[in-house]
């Protein structure tokens, strides 16, 4: 697994709309991270957070990510 990620690479590893993800920045849901070329750079261990602020708004289901674990 790579050490960073994008909006978009994470949306698509775990099947979510990249708007999701970016919301989650934009609230202040997850404290905004570093950004490379006008991207967010997300790193690989931001991930366990990251997909349970998802559940918590109802954006992930719990099944989805560990069946693909």
């Amino acid at each position: 697994m790579p050490d960073i990620f994008t909006t978009a690479e994470i949306g698509r590893l775990l099947g979510v709309e990249t708007w999701r993800i970016r919301r989650l920045y934009e609230d202040g849901t997850l404290p905004e991270t570093a950004r490379f070329a006008g991207k967010r750079i997300i790193p690989s261990e931001s991930i366990p957070t990251l997909i349970d602020c998802l559940r918590r708004r109802g954006w992930l289901e719990r099944e989805k990510v560990e069946a693909e674990r």
